[in-house]
């Protein structure tokens, strides 16, 4: 090693802006390391640990580096796991405040102290590791980090295998740390921590995957990470923490349970209308299923067995799914034991009574007929909930709430002409930006109109407690409810899932706002409609920028509302569209920055559409 790779006292001194004696502390408090040796009466540091034990390499931002991870020295003896809980994490805008599983290993390592935090993305909760790192990172620092130890520790975050995609994952994450004025050296190696609250400040988060072997290789021991798919959660990990190996949970994460009772329960109720028996105990539905005759009764089990039939098929391949699970090895038994569920004796005579049946043929107008009956009985099991009646039954309720969207899908695939208006899906926009400020404008600001209490009260309960009083309603140009409160900026509206009337113009934009979740269309002659969703799927919050959910709605929605289709009474699918404008709108829509407002013309979309060359497809 040569001398320009040695740092001495003095050296590291002037690099911190702080006196020798000041140095001498820092390597006794273990918050710079300890020397290599001595050259005579001179100590002795390797440069590259004092670099890493600082904060980094960008003075702007105080980011630490990030270290070459195969040849960070290995610790002395393996680092000791002194911490390994389910920790709550604060200050993150959930109904419930989610949860990560943190463990953190302390020791020597290379002359100083070494801290690793690792933090694991829980079933229960597993978008905030990436979207509030920051605020994770000061959660742990607040109950168990000092803060000298919170800048100078090396984060990384875990996704399990097979949530939510199939490999393991192990990031570093690196936070930039700012310097408070120029003395060169981090304030946090100058202040006393806390481990009651956290002062400091982590900012602009930077993710590197690294190898599993990587990590194995910085903690000196082999960590927990090789848990079996759908395992990861707060139950088993606070097992494991409490040393029970393999942690044992009964494992359903498909709801095949729920499924199975729910199909038990309609083909009970068949059988017993088939049997032309109206009072079997326990099915205490049966009096109003079987009202109107034996013919109804006749409809009504031809209805019920064609919902068990569209809903068998998923039972069906979930238990199968579960059984060769249940027989093939896991190499993360030695973790987590997962006991499937299996079906009872009655629900496995279910499961081959209509194995053969639910290949057959189904005709459009029988599943019609099925779901017409179906959504007749839900009202009226409805109405027997809410007023005490006795012919109340939650179980078949929830049961045919289950089938309804699938007998929609079958009759959809027998079909597909067929599109159903599901009607409006309220929506609250909580800091609306240019793009609701000229959907408000358009606004005409009176009501409720007399037979719209129902419709106000649905969007009020998508707002807060706070934004209630002092609510203005009004109607859209397109007689769609606006609620607003003018006083914090709330919108409620009601966004529509059909054609528009009319087409709109070439020269009509659709405008979002991040966050919004929902586009508009700025019309030419002033007014502003909601761009609606393609109704044959039910999600329809619209976000662009990365490759998910949000976006593709969003691209559906342009292809379903704004691209012109052969026969409008049967609108194309995104997948209908040639493969050409099916990935060029993939790619407007996943490629638009993340942060910035959308915004896009109409006839740049249609000019795509019928091949001639597209002016830039986002204006200013």
């Amino acid at each position: 090693m040569s001398l320009d790779e040695l740092y001495t006292s003095p050296q590291i001194a002037k690099r911190l802006g702080v006196t020798r004696q000041r140095v001498d502390q820092l390597v006794e408090l273990g918050q710079l390391p300890r020397p290599l040796g001595r050259s005579g009466r001179t100590r002795l540091w390797r440069a590259a640990d004092i670099e890493l034990a600082l904060a980094g390499r960008d003075p702007s931002t105080g980011r630490p580096p990030t270290p070459d991870w195969d040849t960070v020295p290995a610790p002395d003896v393996p680092l000791r796991l002194e911490v390994d809980e389910v920790l709550t994490v604060p200050g993150v805008w959930f109904d419930e405040a989610p949860r990560v599983h943190v463990r953190i290993w302390r020791g020597p390592a290379a002359g100083t102290r070494r801290t690793v935090v690792l933090y694991g993305a829980l079933a229960e909760s597993h978008g905030i590791i990436t979207n509030y790192a920051e605020t994770v990172a000061r959660a742990i620092a607040a109950k168990h980090l000092g803060v000298g130890e919170a800048r100078s520790a090396w984060y990384f975050g875990f996704w399990p295998r097979g949530f939510p995609r199939p490999e393991l994952q192990v990031q570093y994450v690196s936070f930039a740390f700012p310097r408070v004025s120029g003395g060169g050296l981090l304030d946090t190696l100058l202040r006393r921590g806390s481990r009651d609250t956290w002062t400091g400040e982590f900012e602009q988060p930077v993710w590197q995957t690294i190898q599993p072997a990587q990590l194995t290789r910085v903690l000196g021991t082999e960590p927990d990470l090789d848990f079996p798919p759908g395992t990861y959660i707060a139950a088993v990990v606070t097992a494991l923490a409490a040393g029970h190996r393999p942690a044992v949970i009964n494992f359903d994460p498909r709801g095949l349970g729920a499924q199975l009772r729910r199909i038990t329960r309609l083909h009970a109720y068949r059988q017993a209308l088939l049997a032309g028996d109206s009072a079997r105990p326990g099915l205490p539905a049966l009096g109003l299923l079987a009202d109107g005759g034996h013919h109804a009764a006749a409809r009504t089990a031809e209805a019920l067995g064609i919902a068990v039939r569209v809903l068998m098929p998923d039972a069906r391949t979930v238990a199968e799914d579960y059984r060769q699970h249940a027989d093939a090895g896991d190499p993360g038994a030695r973790l987590v034991e997962r006991r499937f569920y299996r079906p009872g004796p009655d629900e496995h005579e279910l499961l081959i009574r209509y194995a053969d049946l639910a290949d057959r043929e189904l005709s459009t107008g029988a599943v019609h007929r099925a779901l017409t009956a179906v959504r007749a009985l839900a009202g009226a099991l409805a109405d027997q909930a809410e007023t005490g009646g006795p012919h109340a039954d939650t179980d078949l309720g929830d049961a045919l709430a289950a089938a309804e969207p699938e007998l929609v899908s079958t009759r959809h695939l027998l079909d597909p002409t067929l599109v159903d208006d599901p009607g409006p899906a309220p929506r609250a926009i909580t800091e609306p930006g240019d793009a609701e400020h000229a959907y408000l404008a358009a606004v005409s600001w009176w009501g409720p109109a007399a037979g719209d209490a129902h419709r106000a009260a649905a969007l009020r309960g998508h707002l807060w407690e706070k934004d209630l009083e002092g609510l203005r309603t009004g109607y859209d140009p397109f007689g769609r409810l606006v609620l607003h409160n003018p006083t914090t900026g709330t919108v409620a509206v009601e966004r529509p899932r059909a054609l528009p009337a009319t087409p709109y113009p070439d020269d009509a934009e659709i405008a979002a706002t991040r966050g919004s979740m929902t586009a508009f269309v700025l019309l030419p002659d002033g007014r502003c409609d909601i761009l609606p969703t393609d109704p044959r799927y039910s999600h329809d919050d619209v976000t662009w920028g990365y490759g998910g959910t949000g976006p593709e709605i969003l691209a559906r929605a342009l292809s379903f509302a704004v691209l012109a289709h052969p026969d409008p009474e049967h609108p194309l699918t995104l997948e209908d569209r040639p493969p050409a404008m099916d990935a060029y709108l993939m790619d407007l829509v996943t490629s638009h920055p993340q942060q910035e407002p959308l915004r896009l013309t109409v006839g740049v979309l249609r000019a795509q559409q019928e091949g001639a060359p597209a002016p830039a497809e986002v204006t200013e």
